[in-house]
């Protein structure tokens, strides 16, 4: 048994692969946040629900609105987003 655990193959990996697919990875991450961002802009937010998260969470606006935006997008029919921000921004 001792034979078939001990048996490691040692491989080297090609550089310019690696940066290629790092590269596309890159780009890939790159496009998803530009197309949620362009999402996330069009998504309406209550001055009143950022001005309780900055005053109740001590952040600033503009992760408060961020984090409205995010969850309005992934809100449920009769959730509120407000307690979704809210639990978003305080268990990250």
């Amino acid at each position: 048994m001792d034979s078939v655990t001990d048996n490691i193959q040692e491989q080297e990996v090609d550089a310019t692969k690696a940066q290629q697919a790092m590269s596309v990875l890159s780009h890939n991450r790159q496009e998803s946040s530009a197309d949620s961002s362009r999402g996330d802009s069009e998504v309406k937010v209550s001055k009143d629900d950022v001005a309780l998260i900055v005053s109740e969470l001590e952040v600033t606006e503009e992760a408060a609105t961020q984090a409205l935006r995010e969850v309005a997008a992934e809100a449920q029919e009769g959730s509120s987003p407000l307690k979704a921000a809210l639990k978003k921004l305080v268990t990250a």
